[in-house]
């Protein structure tokens, strides 16, 4: 993708050159804002609305080269920020709004506060993944449908907060290391699996117009409670 870019900015006139270099600097922020990812370092939460128009309170994220990025009255669509982890980060706050905050690892911050109430706080880069994965884990999940093996769907809702069923997935020959998910929500709808492997998918509904897609084919939608099955993924 850099090659592609680097050629395109080299057919361009120089004065368009400097704004195409800015892009590809931009291919790899050191911070960076969204509503879906995979994977986060920070989590801002409204209790009043988890899709909130505006989170009342203003953040300052600093890194130790002396950088600094302001948020204030943000919405939904930057409460995942995701920090370049080669710098050490200090991250001000101060809250406008009662039931606001913010999440770090395990620790939360706010969510109960006084008008004004403040602090400022190191951060330990400790990053949360989706559906509780890790760095090391064959499954990932998102909300974002940039690449993606299985998609769930529920046809009440397509940003659901509870898909009615479960779902097992284990490499085939070995369902001893298997991982379950059940009443999960759309932060997990699409999910990828590790290449050169041939996975098995444990499925079961409890909802009649939920399901999911694989390969094209839709399983599920129009279901008797507790209907089940199982597919074959073959990705080796």
């Amino acid at each position: 993708m850099r090659k592609i870019a680097t050629i395109l900015c080299l057919t361009i006139l120089s004065s368009s050159l400097a704004g195409c270099l800015w892009n590809l600097l931009d291919d790899d922020p050191r911070i960076s804002f969204s509503d879906c990812p995979s994977s986060w370092h920070v989590e801002f939460f409204d209790h009043s609305n988890d899709n909130f128009g505006s989170w009342d309170g203003r953040v300052e994220f600093t890194d130790s080269k002396g950088n600094t990025e302001v948020l204030e009255y943000f919405s939904s669509n930057k409460k995942y920020v995701t920090l370049d982890d080669s710098l050490d980060w200090t991250m001000k706050y101060t809250f406008y709004e009662g039931d606001i905050g913010f999440i770090v690892g395990d620790s939360v911050y706010g969510g109960d506060n006084r008008n004004g109430d403040s602090g400022t706080i190191e951060l330990d880069l400790v990053r949360k993944f989706a559906g509780g994965a890790n760095d090391d884990s064959p499954i990932s999940f998102s909300c974002s449908d940039s690449n993606w093996d299985i998609k769930f769907v529920d046809q009440s809702n397509e940003d659901f907060y509870s898909w009615g069923g479960e779902v097992e997935f284990f490499v085939e020959g070995n369902e001893e290391d298997s991982y379950s998910f059940g009443d999960f929500s759309s932060d997990m709808k699409y999910v990828t699996l590790q290449d050169s492997k041939v996975w098995i998918m444990k499925y079961t509904f409890y909802e009649g117009d939920i399901g999911f897609i694989y390969d094209g084919k839709t399983y599920g939608m129009n279901n008797d409670y507790g209907d089940s099955g199982e597919i074959r993924i073959d990705l080796s």
